[in-house]
This record gives structure tokens, sequence and C-alpha cells, in this order.
């Protein structure tokens, strides 16, 4: 069986960095990771008999992957381009392996051996109905900072166009059908810090989605930090005026998430509920406490430390 190891252990034999490989763990990814780099391995064979072309356009086809991006495949060959060079690879090799990278863009192959690696880089859809939803949720968390009233008629756009012989049916009936768990996590967020992160760690193992809205709070500073990095890959909204006339905006069945630190913001969180209720009777929130280690940090806490320069310990990355 093929290996992360193996697959270094190549990319060395044949004067490459092993550094593409760690590529496949970044955050963003969720089907689009090492596991499908291996599948893809997996269905062409072993890699010490494999094609030298197969295996350098497997470890390389999702290299660069960014869901937000259009060009992710011309930046893979890109990179193996730059990669090919330095290790002093064969032109005419290097044009192969290019273009089996870029053929997976519209999946048209381009020649009998692109036709290979496009079915062993689709080979998922061929999988048990428990596979293609296990692959279509993964998908869903990729994409998961679109809207879903858009992502739906695009997804199913995506898998009407790959679905031969109706094979896919089933999995477009799901994908039509599915009502998705969705949480708005709410807040000013000036700034979102690890405090924040922990409560949104704990709410998207409850929800199949959270979307994150900065909200202009009149009786708070307004807000100044800009949005962390590691968070950029959710669904980011923001809003001005009622947490309820936002929620409104959103056109869907949502459940509200309320971070909190101690019973003190229990007990302001429950006052609040109370006119939000009022004002929206049908509205859902879930309050979720934060850990223990995280339960002193406070963004006003942290605008205070930076006048010291004393904060960066509080920040998200």
């Amino acid at each position: 069986m093929n290996t992360i190891a193996n697959i270094q252990q190549k990319l060395t034999a044949l004067g490459y960095g092993t550094s593409v490989v760690e590529r496949y763990n970044e955050t963003q990814r969720f089907y689009h990771t090492q596991q499908h780099l291996l599948d893809v391995l997996q269905e062409l064979g072993n890699i010490d008999k494999m094609d030298e072309a197969l295996f350098l356009a497997a470890v390389f086809h999702d290299a660069v992957y960014d869901p937000k991006e259009a060009d992710n495949e011309e930046q893979s060959a890109a990179l193996f381009e730059m990669e090919a060079t330095q290790a002093n690879y064969n032109a005419a090799k290097r044009e192969i392996v290019k273009s089996l990278i870029l053929d997976t863009k519209h999946h048209k192959a381009g020649s009998a051996l692109s036709q290979q690696f496009i079915d062993a880089d689709l080979a998922i859809l061929n999988r048990s109905f428990e596979k293609l939803v296990e692959y279509e949720n993964q998908i869903f968390k990729e994409y998961q900072f679109v809207d879903y009233r858009t992502y739906l008629p695009k997804r199913v756009e995506v898998l009407m166009a790959l679905n031969k012989n109706g094979k896919l049916d089933t999995l477009i009936d799901f994908v039509k059908q599915r009502k998705p768990l969705i949480g708005v996590f709410c807040g000013s967020f000036n700034p979102f810090h690890k405090g924040h992160n922990n409560v949104l760690q704990k709410a998207e193992k409850i929800f199949d989605k959270v979307i994150i809205a900065f909200g202009a709070n009149p009786d708070k500073t307004e807000r100044t930090w800009p949005i962390p990095p590691s968070i950029q890959n959710r669904q980011i909204e923001h809003y001005n005026g009622l947490l309820t006339d936002f929620i409104q905006t959103l056109g869907q069945d949502v459940v509200v998430i309320r971070g909190l630190r101690n019973s003190t913001d229990f007990q302001y969180e429950q006052n609040q509920y109370r006119y939000i209720q009022e004002l929206m009777p049908g509205i859902k929130i879930v309050n979720i406490f934060c850990d223990k280690e995280f339960e002193h940090i406070s963004s006003s806490g942290i605008r205070t430390l930076e006048k010291f320069n004393k904060h960066q310990n509080y920040l998200l990355d």
C-alpha cells in the first residue's frame, strides 16, 4: 500500500523536495487532503512501478488548492514547472506532467494517459452511497464560505456534469433534499480572538456549517481589527442594526450561536434573549461556553493590552 513516506522517498529519489506533500494538510482542505492524494495513487497502482509522469501529476495536481480561486490547476502546474526545473527534470516529460494536471480542470482527457489519470482523480464517484455522502460533506465544508442559497444550485450543476449513466442520481437527489444545520456566530469581534475561536470550534462539531457574522454594536468601539486569516475560509457576513433583522436577511433556517465565558455572560445573554424573543419569536439560540483556559479573554482586555504591546498571545494567526 502506498504511504506518505513512500511518496516522499520517491520525490527525493527524483530530485524533488517533499514540502509539496505538506500542502495537502492546509486548513481549507477537507476533501483535497493527503488522503485524496493517497487514494489517487492507489488507483494508479504501486508507486515504485508507476509511470513517472502519472506519479508527479498525482502529487502536484492539487498542490495549490484554494476553493475561492479559479486557477488552482494552472497554479499547481506552475509550481510543478518551478520544482521540475530545479530538479533538472526532462523538459519534454515536464510538458506531459503539466498537461495531465491541466486536464483535471475540466476533466477532459487529451490522451490515453490523461484519461487514466482523470479516472483515478474521479474514482470517488464510483464508490458506495455512504462514501459519496462523506465526499459531499467534505466538499460542502471546503465551500462553506459560499452562501448555501448559491452553493446548492452550483453544486447540483457540477454533479450533473459529472453524472455519467445516472450513477450519481442518488447523490444529486440527496444534495437537493438535504437541509444542513447552519449556525450563525454573531458578535462585534473586535478582535476575533482565541476565546471566540474556541467557541467556533465547538460549534463546528454541532453544526454542518457556521457563518461568522461581524456586527456593529453601537455600545462598543467600532471594529478596527482585521479578520484573522485562519477563519477566512468560513462564510463571513457583516451587519448593522438589530440581530433579528440580520437573521431575516439570510433567508434560511439558522441557529444563532452565542459564546459565553462565565455566569456573568450567561445572565447578560439571558436578558438579551428576552428582547430578541419578543422581536423574533421563532428564533433559535444556542449558548456555548468556552473552555476554562479562555474564560478570562475579552476583546476589550486585548485592546487594553495592545497599548503595552502585550496582546499577541490572545490573537489568532
